[in-house]
């Protein structure tokens, strides 16, 4: 990337900021046990993203640049937590928030944990294949590429993970 002005970086950076913010925060949403810390880790994926495009280095696909780092990210975040096991986690947001609806948060975040047991058992083109589109929002062609089958075999594949997910949260 050649020296740019500062006024193209920013612009730069607002195109993609605003194109995959809320991309990247639902996939770090659906990894991390708060809000808080998707917030967290949405802002450093962002964040880093900007150091590098201040830097002048070259991004040539920003989502994967995003994506990965989200990722990097994630992993910082539960290897930290590892380490921390007094960490109080979600009870300590919901004791210091008082403006929060305590029981709509505990049974937000209990859904969404039974939505992540079920994507568990799927199987893993399915699980890929649902997390993707439904979370990520990808479109289906990119996730037919990382799949390696045809876009009508991608939708059949979330569309039969979507049923099992349904089955296995009526159970």
């Amino acid at each position: 990337m050649q020296e740019q002005p500062h006024k193209f970086k920013e612009q730069f950076f607002s195109q993609i900021y605003d194109e995959y913010v809320d991309k990247i925060y639902r996939f770090i949403f659906f990894k991390v046990e708060t809000e808080l810390a998707a917030q967290d880790i949405t802002s450093e994926t962002f964040t880093r993203l900007w150091k590098q495009i201040y830097l002048n280095v070259e991004i040539n696909n920003p989502s994967a640049f995003l994506y990965r780092t989200a990722k990097n990210l994630l992993v910082d975040h539960y290897r930290a937590k590892a380490k921390r096991p007094d960490d109080l986690g979600d009870a300590a947001i919901l004791v210091k928030d008082e403006s929060q609806n305590i029981e709509k948060q505990a049974m937000l975040a209990s859904d969404m944990e039974e939505v992540a047991k079920a994507l568990c058992q799927l199987s893993d083109d399915s699980r890929q294949a649902v997390s993707a589109y439904y979370i990520e929002q990808e479109p289906i062609s990119d996730i037919a590429k990382s799949l390696g089958k045809s876009p009508n075999a991608t939708r059949v594949i979330i569309s039969r993970g979507m049923k099992q997910i349904r089955q296995i949260l009526e159970a």
